[in-house]
This record gives C-alpha cells, structure tokens and sequence, in this order.
C-alpha cells in the first residue's frame, strides 16, 4: 500500500500528483504502526520536497503524530505555543526574553523544540536553564513548572519521540523534508495561541494553511531571524496565520513594517550569558530590545486583535522597560 503513494507523488510529470490530507494521514501513520520501511517514508518525503509538501500534506502529518502525543499534554492549560526548533547563529535567541516577560505578565508559555537540528547552531534549550526556564520531561512537571512561574520548556522527544528519527534524516540526505514544517505545528498542549517561524519566505502561508486544516484556533507565522521563532525588526515582516473571533475561524495575512532602520544586525555574542546581562541591564542592546518588542508585539495583538500595531508596539515596550530584572520567574 505504501508504494502507491510513492508512485502517487513520483510518477511522470503529467501523472503525478500531491496527497488528499487524508492520503498523508494514511501514509504517516503506516510508517508508525510499523507497516512501512523508514526508506519507503524517507523517499516520499524527498519526492515531496522536490516539489514544496501542501497544506494538506502537511496537515494529514500533523494529525498523524498528534495522535502519539500522550493526552496528558493537553491538559496542562498552556495559552501561547512557541515551537523553536532552527537554532541561532547571527543573534542570540532574543525570543527568549519576549516569553520571560509575557509569562511575568500571566501569560503561560511552553516552549518546544529538537536540540540536535543543527548542531552549528545555538539551540534555545540550551540557554533556558541559565535563564530561569526550567525544562520538562512529563506533563507533571510541566503543570508544575508553569504553576511556579508561568514558562517551561519541553524536549521533544518528551511529548513526541516517534519524531526523532524522522528529523533525523535531514542529516542522512542533505535536505529538510516537510516533517521539519510539521515539527513546528504539533502543538503538543493544544494552547489557543502559537507562534512559528519559518526560515524559507514563503512556508508562513503553507503554516497558516495547514492551521486550518487542523483546527488551530489563533496562530501566526512569519520568515523569523535564523529561521526562529523571532521577529527581525531590520526588515519588514509578512505574517499569515489564522484568527478566531466570535467563534468563526479565519485565515489572514498581516505587514509590519521595518521597526529599526538603521541600526546594525551585526554579530553579536550568540550566548546565555549575554541574554542574561541584556536582562538585567548589564548590556544595552538596541537590536536585542527591539527583537523582544516586536516579538511580544505580534504576540499581544493575537490576544487583542482591535489594538493597533503601534498600540501592541507600545505595550510591549511597556512590559519590556518594566520587566522583573531577576533572572528567576519563580
């Protein structure tokens, strides 16, 4: 069964064609139950990047592995997903110091990602001890963690370890394969809001698409700095995602405009240690406070969509100025 969805997908020009969501649901979810060679999965995935995966492909994943996702991660009552899974190398991970400030402010925030994508890269999970994030192997200890101080971070072969050999491959063949698109999109705690970054422009709309498909409620995604979940205030920004107001679900696309003009995106120390001056003021960054700003910002109008982006630009500035400089949020 498996090869005809090889030979869907890898047929002559005028035969081939994408999978139905539910096609891909079928063809993942073989490969898990064990009746699919990970060489059969490794070529469909190829054949698919060859050609860019669809909404509907990426969406029947999704729905595939959120399926082995111990249920338990959902009750945890997360409001903000934030997958981070590209790493930094030009800037540290400034997304870091949004989500301590938003979760100062109540807000619950899980964090999620794989370490070992990119190993020439400085991974968010290896900064969040030093800041404070507490990182978590079970739902209980994330109910915990978010219970002291409203962030944690989740490894993700915590909640999806199926996941692992699959990214994995990246490795083998030189190539992501949409399976880094759907890493992103798991949403292991079904928080109402997330936010993505994508690396390659273009990808946010097949994010925004797939949220539709798999019923995310409130999400945005946008060509990050690095590819993380960040935004980059030196250039303008194009955000598509999908919004939920009055109970109607809908898709929309959003600009912010350039937030620094001129200054410098320049190297800079791409380490814990710094974030952590940054934080409490030891270091002025003007990039660095801009990053935290606009990141919170577009978070912040998801949660109040009639503000205007100078209004979420100004609160977040606010939070951001006012932040507990402690490195602890407990």
């Amino acid at each position: 069964m498996f090869s005809e969805y090889i030979k869907l997908t890898g047929r002559g020009e005028k035969g081939r064609r994408s999978l139905t969501q539910t096609e891909a649901y079928d063809a993942l979810s073989s490969y898990l139950n064990g009746d699919a060679e990970l060489l059969q999965l490794a070529v469909l995935l190829m054949l698919q990047r060859v050609r860019c995966e669809t909404d509907e492909e990426a969406a029947g994943y999704i729905v595939a592995l959120r399926e082995r996702i111990d249920a338990q991660w959902k009750t945890i009552q997360a409001d903000i997903d934030w997958p981070c899974f590209a790493g930094k190398k030009r800037q540290p991970p400034w997304l870091i110091l949004a989500a301590k400030v938003l979760a100062g402010q109540g807000k619950r925030i899980v964090l999620h990602g794989y370490a070992a994508v990119d190993a020439i890269k400085y991974q968010v999970e290896t900064a969040c001890p030093d800041l404070g994030i507490k990182i978590a192997h079970s739902p209980e200890e994330a109910k915990q963690y978010l219970q002291e101080s409203n962030i944690c971070y989740l490894p993700l072969e915590s909640y999806c370890p199926e996941l692992l050999p699959l990214l994995d491959l990246r490795a083998k063949v030189g190539l992501r394969t949409p399976l880094n698109t759907v890493a992103r999109s798991l949403n292991p705690t079904q928080a109402p809001y997330a936010i993505h970054g994508v690396f390659h422009k273009g990808y946010e709309k097949l994010h925004a698409q797939a949220a539709l498909l798999t019923a995310e409620t409130n999400m945005i995604a946008f060509k990050g700095e690095g590819g993380e979940s960040e935004i980059n205030p030196r250039v303008s920004t194009d955000i598509c995602g999908v919004q939920t107001i009055a109970g109607k679900t809908t898709y929309i696309e959003q600009e912010w405009p350039t937030y620094l003009n001129e200054t410098s995106g320049a190297h800079t120390e791409v380490s814990a240690e710094y974030l952590q001056k940054v934080w409490q003021g030891d270091i002025d960054d003007s990039y660095g406070d801009a990053a935290v700003v606009c990141t919170m910002a577009v978070i912040l109008q998801q949660f109040e969509p009639l503000k205007t982006q100078d209004e979420c630009l100004t609160l977040a500035t606010q939070y951001w100025q006012s932040r507990d400089k402690s490195v602890s949020n407990s």
